[in-house]
């Protein structure tokens, strides 16, 4: 082999590695759930609504890998409405946030229910694309419904990483819900996609 072909090769082989280990090549794409994983038919949910106030409905997640990019949020909920109703409900505001470990502001969303929270059917999934965010370790995402729309809770296997934040004091307590006078430790259901 000349050594003119040798650089060529040298070069092709050394692009194809900066290539593959600069995260050039696509990423697999991965969903993380804060519920703990079961079917929702196999397991106890209930609608929920914190209201205004400031208070969120906040989930501790765990990046699967160094320097992971979240791309999208999903909710599961409704305004209220369905594809009976003859107008639909009025415009309200709802914000997401994305927060470090130290509960450092890293994004912050806002918009109407009606664009992600108003399906025929009445509950959905909605889904808010956020640019893509970097996170390593655990990241937090918070969830403040402002009393536009009813999330759901899950009421069995209680995973621990779901809380009621407080955006006010920056203060916050495990998820619980009351019910028949009794409090009851939930998981928020909150899912993230990223790669």
């Amino acid at each position: 082999m000349t050594n003119m072909r040798k650089k060529i090769a040298f070069s092709a082989l050394f692009c194809a590695a900066v290539l593959l280990f600069s995260g050039v090549v696509a990423a697999e794409t991965k969903m993380l759930w804060s519920y703990s994983g079961k079917s929702l038919n196999d397991t106890t949910v209930r609608p929920v609504m914190l209201g205004p106030g400031g208070m969120g409905e906040m989930v501790k997640f765990t990046a699967p890998s160094q320097n992971w990019k979240i791309k999208e949020v999903h909710i599961p909920g409704t305004d209220g409405w369905n594809e009976t109703e003859n107008t639909l409900p009025p415009s309200e505001t709802i914000s997401l946030e994305i927060r470090d470990k130290d509960l450092n502001l890293i994004h912050h969303w806002s918009d109407v229910q009606i664009d992600y929270f108003t399906f025929p059917t009445g509950f959905g999934v909605a889904v808010i694309e956020v640019p893509s965010i970097t996170v390593n370790g655990d990241f937090y995402v918070i969830f403040y419904d402002r009393g536009a729309v009813l999330t759901l809770a899950e009421l069995e296997n209680v995973n621990g990483n779901s809380f009621i934040y407080n955006r006010v004091t920056k203060e916050y307590v495990n998820a619980q819900l009351i019910r028949d006078n009794q409090t009851i430790p939930v998981n928020w259901l909150i899912g993230v996609v990223g790669e």
